[in-house]
C-alpha cells in the first residue's frame, strides 16, 4: 500500500468515521479505537474555525446549537485546503437552506437543532452569517501600495494631474454586498452592543446594500444609499480600473444632487481607493 492509498483512507475515516479501509494500516481493532482522537480533533478544529469566523452567528444561535449546525456544515463541506482559515465561505447558504428544512425535518432532527427564541427571531440568519464572513474577508485582505490618500492626491493635482482622468478602482479590502432591510443593524447590535450611532446608519441605505472596508488595520462597514452603490459598482472590477470622473457620473445619474466633493473627500479618508498613477 503506498502513501497515498493511506492518505485516502485515513481522510475517508476523518470525514465519514468509516475506519473499513483503515485497517491495512493498523496492527489490531484497538489501533482502529485509537483513530477516534484525530477525528475528534478533526472535528472540534472546523468547528472552533467556523465559531471564530462567524462570531456573530454563533451569539445568536447559541453556542450549542450553532456548535450542532457547525458539525452538519463539516460533514457536508469538509475543508479542502490545509488551513482552516477562512474556512466556510458557503457556510451563509447552507444556513440558509438548513433553515428553510426546518419546518421539514424529522422530530429528532429538530430537537437536537433546535433554535433558541433569539435566533428564531432573526430577520435572516443567512444574512448574518454573509455579514460575519464579509468582515472576516476585509480583515484578511491583502494590502496595497497603491491607496490614494489625501496626501498623495495632493501631491498628483500639484503636479498637474487631473484626478477626474485617473484610473482607479477599489482596495482590495472593500466589500459590497446585499441584505435583508434590518440585517445590518441586527448584526451591528450583537457585534457591538450599545453602538446606537452604527444602528442608525445602518438603516440609511434604501437599497439594502453594505459596504466593509479596512483601515488602519480596523474594519469597518456602513450601509449605503442608492447614488453611492453606483459610484462602488462602478469602481469594482479587475485590471487598470475605472476613469474617476465616469465613476462619480454613474452617481449622479442615479441621484443629481449627490455631493461629489463630500464623498471623494470620504474615500482619501477611508482609503478606499487604489490608483493605477502610483
Amino acid at each position: 500500500m503506498s502513501v497515498h492509498h493511506y492518505i485516502d483512507a485515513f481522510t475517508r475515516y476523518l470525514r465519514s468515521g468509516d475506519a473499513s479501509a483503515m485497517g491495512h494500516f493498523c496492527e489490531n481493532s484497538d489501533h482502529i479505537k485509537r483513530l477516534a482522537v484525530y477525528r475528534n480533533g478533526f472535528y472540534k478544529g472546523c468547528v472552533d474555525a467556523l465559531a471564530a469566523n462567524f462570531p456573530v452567528c454563533q451569539k445568536l444561535l447559541g453556542s450549542e446549537s450553532f456548535r450542532n449546525v457547525a458539525r452538519l456544515y463539516v460533514d457536508l463541506f469538509p475543508p479542502q485546503q490545509g488551513t482552516l482559515v477562512g474556512y466556510g465561505q458557503s457556510f451563509p447558504g447552507f444556513l440558509a437552506d438548513f433553515m428553510s428544512q426546518q419546518g421539514a425535518a424529522e422530530p429528532s432532527l429538530r430537537s437536537l437543532l433546535s433554535l433558541n427564541a433569539k435566533a428564531s427571531a432573526s430577520l435572516n440568519l443567512a444574512d448574518i452569517a454573509r455579514l460575519d464572513y464579509a468582515w472576516l474577508t476585509s480583515l484578511m485582505s491583502a494590502d496595497s501600495d497603491k491607496t490614494l490618500t489625501a496626501e498623495n492626491a495632493t501631491i498628483l493635482m500639484e503636479q498637474g494631474h487631473d484626478l477626474a482622468r485617473a484610473r482607479v478602482r477599489l482596495n482590495a479590502s472593500v466589500l459590497l454586498l446585499s441584505v435583508g432591510s434590518g440585517s445590518l443593524s441586527e448584526w451591528i447590535s450583537l457585534k457591538i452592543p450599545n453602538n446606537d450611532e452604527g444602528a442608525q446608519n445602518s438603516e440609511s441605505s434604501a437599497a439594502g446594500f453594505v459596504m466593509f472596508w479596512r483601515v488602519q488595520g480596523a474594519v469597518q462597514a456602513r450601509a449605503l444609499s442608492l447614488a453611492e452603490v453606483a459610484l462602488m459598482q462602478a469602481l469594482q472590477g479587475e485590471g487598470k480600473g475605472r476613469l474617476l470622473g465616469e465613476a462619480f457620473d454613474a452617481a449622479l445619474e442615479v441621484d443629481e444632487n449627490f455631493e461629489v466633493s463630500d464623498v471623494f473627500s470620504a474615500c482619501l479618508q477611508n482609503e478606499l481607493l487604489d490608483i493605477e498613477m502610483l
